[in-house]
């Protein structure tokens, strides 16, 4: 049976609340996968892709990066909200890490078998924490922002890196994927880019239905992992 549960957490002294998905019929330790949320938060886009991979075996826990109960309500919120937590990249940084220990030492996940995921915002923060030295079986960017922190001072990159790109997205241009390919490079990184022709950014949201602003779902690549 697949069970979806609140996780609540602290960080210096404020709450923040995510969702954990599993298969309680599988009692041994389940490989854990972190899902870092799009711009507006941990919503219930996180938690389908969490339920998703909760029914393929995996322990999947979507992170909460601003707060418990704090969410973007419209486009103009989650912009300030995301652009709010940018300005310090640092904090992304140690936020997602803390979340990483969270689920690493969940009793039910096994900590040597670990992966973690983002979206649009939840791509650039899961980037970061592969620039923080961080080490994991892989991590995955879908329609992710790619610029890196002007304080960043890593020299490696130990976790390997599977970016999925949109040739159309206007928020990664084809210069940004570059960009980043060439920091990986610099950085020793074992890494894979698959870029997909004339496919927009938040390709994998069904929700994204706004092609003039370069949002747009595409169904045919629903059958990438994170669906």
């Amino acid at each position: 049976m697949i069970v979806k549960e609140k996780y609540t957490y602290v960080i210096d002294g404020s709450e923040y609340e995510g969702v954990i998905c599993f298969d309680d019929s599988i009692s041994k330790p389940l490989p854990g996968i972190l899902v870092s949320h799009q711009y507006s938060g941990c919503s219930k886009l996180e938690e389908r892709k969490c339920e998703h991979l909760a029914d393929a075996g995996f322990f999947a826990f979507a992170v909460d990066l601003y707060g418990k109960g704090i969410r973007g309500k419209n486009a103009e919120e989650s912009l300030k909200l995301m652009n709010d937590l940018c300005s310090n990249r640092s904090l992304i940084s140690s936020r997602i890490n803390h979340c990483l220990d969270l689920l690493k030492n969940h009793k039910r996940v096994d900590k040597h078998n670990t992966a973690a995921i983002g979206y649009c915002f939840g791509g650039k923060c899961v980037l970061d924490l592969a620039r923080s030295g961080a080490e994991l079986n892989l991590i995955v960017s879908f329609h992710g922002i790619y610029d890196k922190p002007e304080e960043d001072s890593s020299k490696f990159i130990k976790t390997p890196i599977l970016i999925l790109h949109g040739d159309e997205d206007p928020y990664a241009t084809r210069d940004d994927l570059i960009n980043l390919i060439n920091e990986l490079k610099e950085k020793k990184a074992k890494w894979f880019v698959h870029e997909f022709g004339g496919v927009a950014h938040a390709f994998t949201n069904p929700d994204a239905n706004d092609p003039a602003n370069g949002l747009k779902y595409d169904r045919t690549l629903c059958i990438c992992p994170g669906r």
